[in-house]
């Protein structure tokens, strides 16, 4: 009897140290997006997302360095935020406000960076905004932009917070032929209705994949929004979505487990 109870202690302490280092762990995925029938131009184009920072959960202002440091090294040319930046019931000090914008506005890339909003922002979205304003973001707030990447085509980017708003959105006539439409998001539950809509690619967040992932069975934890389209990828109808694990964690919950906190990054290749 002594024997197991020691076992048990034991692998208690293991499975403990574990999730709190998973916490910390973060990682680079790098994935490949094929595509065909796009100018040769935009071959190779890499594109950064990071997702639920949620600074307040099991992350902090030196892990926003850190997480920092690791996207400048990729030299991406696009950085996409896909929303939830503080934990809504945590207070920051003028001095951490201070540092998160130092920090986000330190990351840099070729072309642009853009931001959406989560379910969190909204909470204090004011404050979000400023500090994503001040950061050299640009939000896309139910709306849309174009980026030219050695190409006189562009591929359309469309941002939305409010799947009722999307119509509105993707009517807008500029008489402009695009060679790719990528849309961003927090919530990867829209996947229902975007699927249906001449959108080529989707990334997203919120979900954390579940943030408990258990082998055989997936993630576990499940939210609004988040409760259908919770793991790493989806393809249906001609449209793709990337759902980012996040690098933070919410529901209370600090910590992980077989899921680890990542930076995704995707690199076009186009083939004609």
């Amino acid at each position: 009897m002594k024997k197991i109870i020691i076992v048990i202690l034991i692998f208690t302490i293991g499975l403990t140290i574990y999730t709190i280092l998973n916490t910390q762990n973060y990682t680079l995925i790098e994935k490949t997006i094929t595509i065909e029938n796009i100018p040769l131009e935009y071959d190779g184009l890499k594109i950064i997302q990071f997702s639920d920072l949620l600074l307040g959960s099991s992350t902090n202002i030196n892990d926003l360095k850190k997480i920092t440091e690791m996207i400048n090294q990729t030299n991406p040319d696009i950085i996409i935020f896909t929303g939830d930046l503080i934990k809504a019931n945590y207070s920051l000090t003028e001095a951490e406000i201070s540092i998160i914008k130092e920090e986000l506005a330190k990351l840099d890339c070729t072309l642009y960076k853009y931001a959406v909003i989560g379910d969190n922002d909204n909470k204090n979205l004011d404050l979000y905004k400023e500090i994503i304003n001040e950061s050299n973001f640009i939000l896309l707030n139910n709306e849309s932009t174009y980026i030219f990447y050695k190409s006189i085509t562009p591929i359309k980017l469309i941002g939305i917070d409010n799947i009722n708003k999307l119509n509105e959105v993707l009517n807008t006539d500029d008489n402009l032929s695009t060679a790719y439409n990528i849309l961003i998001t927090h919530y990867p539950d829209y996947f229902e209705t975007l699927k249906n809509e001449d959108i080529d690619l989707i990334f997203s967040g919120h979900s954390l994949l579940g943030q408990i992932r258990i082998p055989f069975i997936g993630g576990i934890i499940k939210k609004e929004l988040a409760t259908t389209y919770i793991d790493n990828s989806y393809e249906e109808n001609d449209t793709k979505m990337y759902v980012s694990s996040g690098l933070g964690t919410d529901k209370n919950i600090n910590f992980r487990f077989n899921n680890n906190p990542q930076i995704n990054l995707y690199r076009l290749n186009v083939k004609n």
